[in-house]
């Protein structure tokens, strides 16, 4: 029996079907058959089956084309899975293809696969595998006429205008590709669906043959091919098939063309009983137009029921006014239309994606707010590519404040399987550089991590270790190394061996190994610092890189299907722990593999496939568009087509521009189905406008739309999609009125758009002149606030220290040189760690891929930091040579050479006029000076205190000469480096000045790279130093503010301009202030660089700069 259902609701499809099963109870043992189109109508059924009857069980949910097959292996010998299926068809198209025995007679198909490589080859086998479903599903009778060597071509004048050279040509190489197939599958005679008609039509009506289903109900769905609809047909003879089919239009609608085709037909005479009906129905419905045609055409005259339940939305709302419209077929609603602003259809301008979804936050907030029924999992927010806005949704939902519940459904494994995100990128070793972050980034998958006894800890030490030892690239087995190797000469070789994986590693175990002072040892040069337990994670990441450099190698060797199963399996187990935490993910990659390797085994038994085609196999088994989102308890992100049909009170649409919907993606040129359509062929830009319209019928109370309106760049204005130029149109048309002119169209099409600001803290969000334009977000308001001039909010802490820290209890009166020399190369940055223990850590930069073909700064002082302490203590040349030439921070070959060159030079100059100023040699002094403290006038009230203040300044003072302190570093002079000069200088004069150091004279000079300078003995030390010592006791109780760098320039050039240049910095340059302990201890501080800091600034560092002598030593 056949019978038939329609609605425009999903509700009452539902509750039909579920009337029905509970009308006719079957055999409480057999399982009831409902075919479904998604994963996401299966769930929402599942949930209305168990709500009506208790529990969901028993009860088989399977696609129409799956369900289909099993049907027909019931009566003929097929195998379980149809070998007509794509994800299996393509192995033997591929394998076809491979064969220039016939496709050298085709020189259209020749020209490609002559440039073709193998992924190409496979990428050509996927598109020809989907064309062929096509060609089984809605022309079998090509096939057929191909499979006894009859021609398609067209005989008809008037159906040769689409058809061409190219489509000769294409039907002549796809007729004979499909007769090779057939041979290499063992088909000969007909299709098995049409043998399995004619079994079907010989069995007695109304007996259903033994371990057949009863019944079956088709569910929802959008479209099927007629071949489907035949088989159903034929079955209906037997058990019972119930199709319940959603029908936009309770009217005969079946004749409406769009107004642009009627007038073509109307200029043709040819338009016989065609009218517009409702424009958008006429234009998006063409689909499920066709489909449900077909159905009434092919299916209802065998129908025993013929059944249809319509529901009008009863609201009295612009969304209400559109949907029952097309409902009942009237463009123009009889009564007077709500006005725009009611909020039930609203269109969003926006300058981005990131945007759209902030502006949907705050509109469901409002929602929210305003209806209290109204609860999370009523909304669905779809978009067109939700891959890519999966990272945006988290930084935009998962940040905001208030929080709404979100889940973002149906993203392929490949984004949220982080086993399948690893097996990936080992897939693309040997097909690609591989970088030392690359290593870093695999190592750091959970799963990886725990199988080598990774912790986060040794995780970061091995990132530590990897840029010390100047790791950049990839292995041996690197195919860039393997075509050096071949291609270069021995010394080549070595240089291209430098910066690579193994390189670093041979440093890293050799200086394990030996001592810290080691020399290098052949080309290496051993790296420190590596002993006890550490080896342990030095053990580990040597494995990780054997093992990676083993599967690279493997990997790259073509295999057939069986040796890739075993391969693929060795990766799995090398490399991922099997802990209970990662067995999901572990078990739905090696479920891929297995089903994607017995496809290739069938289809491709014998044939070679690259590494490749099987990473290109896999991503398509992994991210099996089959699966799709399913319904939360949230707000659902989903793709557009996931929950297509779903009812939910409010449908969010995003990502609206133009280009989608329909798509910009062409059709395959040789599809010849375009060029000779039929009745109920799946046009894919009929199939988009169709899916607008149905997420347009399924929303019941709000639909929201966004769109990029506005250029990001320069705000010029954007085009929406297609289907939304139209919606706005027409919704325009409806709120004007008969006989509107275009100003009045225009401007009701204007009032149906908000547009949205660049900026979310755009003050138009808050000075309430718009109530479409609002924000929930305090932050962006704050903000908004600063900028329209109110000034900011008031803040419970006007700065981060409010009240002063009492003095540090331990040694109060002793203070060490070395910590008085810290305190003043950042300030705040000991009073952060010392007094209040927090430990700021920079965020780790990432290990950088590219071998350095330039020195930057960080290994200008590396590659000195080794050199320099040989040159001065006078070692060997040839030794300081080989540890130079060893040394990993230089470019490798040629370019390493002049830099070793020119650094060497420099380095051996400094070394050179230190050795002369050290002259016969240099020694050093221990001292403990007191000094009585004393606050300067013009410091701060709540900075002074009592006199009578003492502290012991205790250290060690080197290295001395009879000529005064010799100090040196490699580079430029920083602010620090006089400050620290001027700290010791002061320390010298106020020794010598005591006596303790006879025949020594109260110079200082330093040494740097091409650059010198010197301090000239000064009056009064002691009391300059006792100054320097009580600005530290209050630097130690609050934050100082005192920052080097801006102090100098204020003071060298003068201009407080300048200083507040180096505290900001540019665009082009970090400033002073943005370090990370300035931004924690002087945050809510508008202005830092006020008052005291000038003062202080002056305080100590104009008498710096008065016994300062640039370039030379002091007279």
């Amino acid at each position: 029996m056949l019978s038939l259902f329609f609605s425009n609701r999903y509700e009452n499809l539902a509750a039909a079907l579920l009337r029905d099963v509970a009308a006719q109870p079957a055999d409480p043992l057999a399982r009831e058959v409902i075919l479904v189109p998604s994963a996401a109508v299966r769930r929402r059924l599942e949930l209305d089956y168990a709500q009506c009857f208790g529990v969901c069980a028993n009860v088989q949910f399977a696609y129409l084309a799956q369900w289909l097959w099993e049907q027909l292996g019931r009566a003929l010998p097929v195998p379980r899975t149809s070998p007509f299926a794509p994800d299996r068809l393509v192995w033997p198209i591929y394998r076809c293809l491979d064969d220039a025995g016939w496709t050298s007679d085709f020189p259209r198909l020749t020209a490609y696969l002559r440039q073709a490589d193998p992924v190409m080859r496979y990428e050509l086998a996927e598109r020809l595998a989907s064309l062929f479903d096509q060609y089984l599903t809605y022309r079998l009778p090509w096939l057929t006429h191909w499979q006894h060597g009859a021609s398609i071509a067209p005989t008809a004048p008037a159906a040769l205008v689409h058809w061409g050279p190219p489509q000769f040509e294409d039907e002549r190489w796809q007729a004979e590709l499909w007769r090779q197939l057939l041979t290499r599958l063992e088909i000969a005679g007909e299709h098995p669906a049409q043998r399995f008609i004619e079994i079907l039509r010989a069995l007695p009506a109304g007996q259903v043959p033994a371990g057949w289903p009863a019944r079956v109900a088709v569910f929802a769905l959008p479209a099927m091919p007629p071949l489907s609809m035949q088989l159903l047909k034929e079955l209906s003879r037997l058990i019972d098939v119930r199709i319940y089919a959603l029908n936009p239009c309770q009217e005969y609608w079946f004749e409406i063309v769009p107004a642009a085709r009627l007038s073509y037909l109307q200029a043709r005479g040819a338009s016989g009983y065609h009218e517009t009906g409702h424009p958008l129905l006429a234009e998006w419905g063409r689909q499920t137009q066709s489909h449900i045609d077909l159905l009434y055409a092919e299916m209802a005259e065998g129908a025993l029921c013929d059944d249809a339940v319509f529901t009008p939305n009863p609201a009295s709302t612009l969304l209400s006014t559109l949907q029952n419209g097309i409902l009942w077929l009237a463009p123009r609603p009889e009564t007077d239309a709500p006005g725009a602003g009611d909020g039930s259809l609203a269109v969003h301008a926006c300058h981005s994606l990131a945007r759209q979804l902030e502006v949907t936050h705050d509109q469901l907030l409002d929602w929210f707010e305003a209806d209290p029924s109204l609860q999370p999992d009523d909304v669905l927010i779809a978009v067109p590519d939700l891959s890519q806005a999966a990272s945006l949704i988290d930084a935009v939902f998962g940040t905001a404040s208030p929080r709404i519940p979100y889940l973002v459904t149906g993203l392929p494994a490949s984004h949220t399987n982080m086993v399948a995100r690893a097996v990936r990128q080992l897939l693309a070793l040997p097909r690609r550089r591989v970088g030392a972050a690359d290593i870093i980034e695999l190592i750091r998958t959970e799963a990886v991590a725990h199988q080598f006894q990774f912790d986060e800890a040794a995780l970061e030490q091995i990132q530590q270790w990897l840029r010390a030892a100047g790791a950049r690239r990839g292995w041996a087995s690197d195919p860039l190394m393997r075509l050096a190797r071949a291609s270069a000469s021995a010394g080549a070789a070595e240089a291209e061996q430098r910066h690579t994986l193994g390189d670093a590693l041979m440093r890293l175990l050799l200086g394990y190994a030996q001592p810290d002072d080691a020399m290098p040892s052949a080309d290496w040069l051993p790296i420190g610092g590596i002993e006890g337990g550490r080896a342990q994670a030095l053990g580990s990441l040597a494995g990780v890189i054997d093992a990676l450099e083993a599967s690279a190698l493997a990997l790259g060797q073509p295999r057939n299907a069986l040796a890739w199963r075993d391969t693929l399996l060795t990766l799995l187990e090398t490399f991922f722990s099997p802990d209970a935490a990662f067995a999901d993910d572990i078990a739905e990659v090696r479920q891929a593999i297995d089903q994607l390797c017995a496809a290739m085994h069938d289809g491709a038994p014998d044939t070679e496939l690259p590494v490749g085609v099987i990473d290109a196999a896999l991503a398509r088994w992994l991210d099996d568009p089959a699966r799709g989102g399913v319904p939360s308890g949230r707000v659902t992100f989903a793709a557009l087509p996931s929950l297509r049909a779903l009812p939910y009170r409010v449908i969010c649409l995003l990502g609206m521009d133009d280009g989608v919907l329909p798509g910009l993606r062409r059709g395959d040129e040789f599809d010849l189905m375009h060029a000779l359509p039929q009745r109920g062929d799946r046009q894919r830009r009929d199939d988009e406008r169709n899916l607008f319209l149905d997420l347009l019928l399924a929303a019941r109370e709000r639909v929201l739309i966004a769109y990029n309106g506005r250029s990001i760049r320069d705000n010029a204005i954007l085009p929406p999609s297609a289907v939304v130029a139209e919606l706005l149109d027409h919704l325009a048309d409806i709120l004007a009125g008969p006989g509107a002119g275009e100003q009045a169209l225009a401007r009701h099409r204007a009032s149906l758009v908000t547009e949205h600001p660049l900026q979310p803290f755009a003050p138009a969000y808050f000075d309430g002149a718009s109530p479409r334009l609002f924000s929930y977000d305090a932050m962006q308001a704050e903000t908004a606030r600063v900028i329209l001039g109110a000034g900011a909010a008031p803040r419970d802490e006007t700065a981060f220290c409010q009240t002063p820290l009492p003095r540090p209890p331990a040694r109060a009166d002793a203070l060490e040189l070395d910590d008085l020399l810290r305190f003043w190369r950042h300030p705040t940055r000991v009073w952060v760690r010392e007094r209040l223990g927090v430990a700021l850590r920079e965020a780790e930069a990432e290990l950088d891929d590219d071998e350095p073909f330039e020195v930057d700064a960080e290994a200008r002082r590396t590659f000195a930091e080794r050199v320099l302490p040989r040159l001065l203590a006078g070692e060997a040349p040839q030794r300081v040579a080989r540890i130079a030439a060893a040394s990993h921070e230089l470019p490798a070959g040629a370019t390493g050479a002049l830099w070793r060159v020119r650094e060497m030079g420099g380095l051996q100059l400094l070394a050179g006029a230190v050795r002369d100023a050290l002259g016969a040699g240099s020694s050093a002094h221990a001292f403990s000076l007191s000094l009585a403290l004393r606050a300067a006038p013009e410091w701060p009230h709540e900075w002074q205190w009592p006199q009578g203040l003492a502290c012991r300044l205790q250290g060690r003072l080197a290295p001395l000469t009879p000529n005064g302190l010799v100090l040196y570093r490699y580079g430029r002079a920083r602010a620090s480096d006089y400050l620290d000069a001027w700290l010791r200088h002061l320390v010298l004069g106020a020794l010598v000045a005591r006596g303790e150091l006879p025949g020594v004279t109260p110079r200082t000079r330093w040494f740097g790279d091409d650059e010198s300078f010197a301090l000239r003995p000064v009056e009064d030390p002691i009391g300059q130093l006792a100054q320097l010592v009580a600005l530290q006791h209050v630097g130690m109780t609050r934050p100082l503010p005192f920052f080097p760098r801006s102090a100098w320039e204020l003071v060298s050039t003068g201009q407080l301009a300048n200083a507040e240049k180096a505290w900001l910095g540019s665009q082009f340059s970090f400033g002073e202030g943005d370090e990370a302990y300035y931004r924690l201890a002087w945050r809510g501080i508008d202005a830092p660089l006020a008052e005291p800091f000038e003062t202080i600034a002056r305080g100590v560092c104009e008498p710096l700069a008065a016994h300062l002598v640039a370039g030379g030593a002091p007279a």
